[in-house]
Parts: structure tokens; sequence; C-alpha cells
């Protein structure tokens, strides 16, 4: 692949990393009074997504290998989704997506030791930037009163560095040069973590935490639900492939190199 396909590939995923964000972010706001709110708008988003994938890109069939990979990236990606629904509710938005961009550090990380891939000194340099940004845009009152918000942000860098590593792995398999074999992860992918979610409410239901939802279903909450699931759906074609072509300490520090830099730009209008 070219450098200038790269680049266009890295850049379709930040302009669909922020459109995503920012319309997370505002039904977090909307809609999100308790962690009930939250499990169950992301059941709907999952499936959403694995509806997008399905119906936009072709599929194939699936290893059992590929399967049980799937299933494991559907924990991490439900836990991320939840911790990171939680963050951008109780904190703000741009330092939200700065913190959750260190997860680099760890995907960058295991890509060299599993696979090989070169770590050069710019990409050293970038991160060590993101580092400095974070650090300026932190507030005293937020160091003070945020540590719920800043645990949440944490749980949520690490949960997605963790299913990013998994995607990776299985764009390294042989399961994933069959056509529609990423679709197919994908898609599953979601509809397992859509399960987790479910099964997630119902144990917090069983075992005495009556927390229900404040939300009733309407319009407005499934429009937010579809708008996001379809642009997560097609920004994870895109992610995929770069997974699958592109070296990760390329690839990971410049989308939220970019995406960073959309976010602060937006949050600061919109939020």
């Amino acid at each position: 692949m070219s450098y200038l396909l790269q680049f266009l590939v890295v850049l379709a995923m930040s302009l669909l990393g922020c459109t995503k964000v920012t319309l997370q972010g505002r039904a977090s706001r909307k809609f999100f009074q308790n962690g009930a709110d939250s499990v169950l708008f992301h059941t709907m988003l999952f499936l959403f997504v694995a509806l997008t994938l399905v119906v936009i890109f072709p599929t194939s069939t699936l290893t059992w290998q590929g399967f049980w990979l799937s299933v494991l990236c559907a924990l991490f990606t439900f836990l991320y989704q939840v911790f990171y629904a939680q963050a951008l509710k109780e904190g703000p938005v741009s330092l939200t997506v700065l913190i959750c961009s260190f997860s680099t550090f760890l995907v960058v990380l295991y890509s060299t030791i599993a696979f090989g891939e070169t770590l050069y000194l710019s990409h050293i340099v970038g991160m060590l930037f993101l580092i400095f940004s974070m650090l300026l845009n932190v507030k005293q009152e937020e160091k003070e009163k945020g540590k719920r918000w800043l645990f949440l942000t944490l749980a949520a860098m690490v949960s997605t560095a963790v299913g990013t590593s998994i995607i990776k792995l299985f764009g390294k398999t042989e399961a994933a040069e069959v056509a529609g074999a990423d679709i197919t992860f994908l898609a599953l992918s979601y509809v397992a973590a859509a399960v987790f979610a479910i099964l997630y409410y119902a144990l917090n239901r069983w075992t005495g935490k009556k927390e229900k939802h404040t939300f009733k279903l309407s319009w407005k909450i499934l429009a937010y639900a579809v708008a996001i699931g379809v642009v997560l759906g097609v920004f994870q074609k895109f992610y995929a492939l770069g997974m699958q072509r592109l070296d990760a300490a390329f690839m990971m520090p410049t989308w939220y190199g970019l995406q960073t830099l959309g976010m602060t730009t937006i949050g600061i209008f919109a939020f």
C-alpha cells in the first residue's frame, strides 16, 4: 500500500472517529443518568454496528480460532464502551479522548514485540508530545475532584488497548486472509458484545442492584444509536484494514494525533 493510501486510511479513521465521539458524547449527556442507561443504549449500538457491517460489506466463514478471538475482543469492546461512555458523561470530552489515546503505547509495544514492527524515533517523539498535551490540559480542579472520571478513563484506555491488540492478532492469522473474514470477525464481536451487555444488566438486577434505566425508547434515542452504529461500523472496516496492512507504530500515533486535534477543536465548540 502506498504512503498516500496509508495516510488516506488513517485520515478516514480520524474523521469517522471524531464523528463517533461527538455523537457519543452528546448521547451520554442527553440520555445517560446511570450505568443501566449506558448498558442498554450500548446494547442497541452494538447490534446496529453489526448490522451495518453485514449489510454494507461482504462476509465469509470464520475459523474456530477467529471465533474465539472475536468473543474475547467482544468482551473488551463491551468494557471499553461502558467505561468510555461514563467517562464522557462525567469529564471533559477532549481530555477523555486524549487520555484514551495513550492506548497507543500499549498497542505499539505489543506490535513491536509480537510482530517485529519497527518503532521509529519520530513515533516516540510523537507519543511524548501526547503526554505533554495531556499535562497541559489537566486542570487543578479536575485533579482534585475527578478521581472517578480518571478511573473510568484509564479503564477505557486499557480495555481498548487489549481489544485493539486482539484485532491486530487476528489480522496476522491465516483466517484473516480470506476475503470478508474481517467483517465476519467484527460483526460477530459486536453481537457478542451486545450479549455481554445484556448479561451484565441482568446480573445486576438478579444480584440486588436495583438500578433502573431512566430513559424511554424514543425516536431521538434510536436515531443516535443508529447514527453512531453506522459511523462505527464503517470506521471498523477502515480500522481492520489498517490493522492488517499498516504498521501499528505508524497508524496508531498518526490516527490518535489527528483525532485528538479534531476532538480538541470540536470540544471547544460542541461541549
